[in-house]
């Protein structure tokens, strides 16, 4: 299983994503509620995915248990320590075959810079006239 969170694709296996979300009452939080808390964890470190993987792991499992079909999330801090309600957040559905891509991009290069220029930059776009 495959996760775009910001820059970063991270694979899951779904015994681990399974671990990661024992520990929370998962019933209980909604998914703006998932997303406001991606907001305070991203104030704090615009890098988290980076920084912070195990906890960039939960969060993506909260999203993906609540929203099975969202499998990326861009969160946009304005600056680190930022009021978390400025923190601009996008989701959407990523096709495998485009998170696989980046994946090997990304090991090969050490760096998740495509999936900006591949994924959230083309969001939204129109193609045609």
């Amino acid at each position: 299983m495959l996760f775009l969170m910001n820059d970063w694709v991270m694979q899951f296996d779904q015994k681990d994503m399974v671990q990661d979300l024992l520990s929370y009452k998962i019933r209980e939080v909604t998914f703006p509620q998932i997303l406001i808390l991606g907001q305070e964890l991203y104030a704090e470190d615009p890098k988290l995915h980076l920084n912070q993987p195990v906890q960039a792991r939960r969060l993506a499992a909260l999203v993906m248990a609540k929203q099975p079909a969202v499998n990326g999330v861009l969160f946009l801090p304005p600056h680190q320590g930022c009021n978390p309600r400025d923190v601009t957040v996008r989701y959407c559905s990523v096709g495998y075959d485009m998170l696989a891509q980046l994946l090997k991009l990304q090991e090969t290069k050490n760096s998740g810079a495509w999936a900006n220029q591949e994924v959230w930059n083309k969001l939204g776009k129109r193609t045609g006239t």
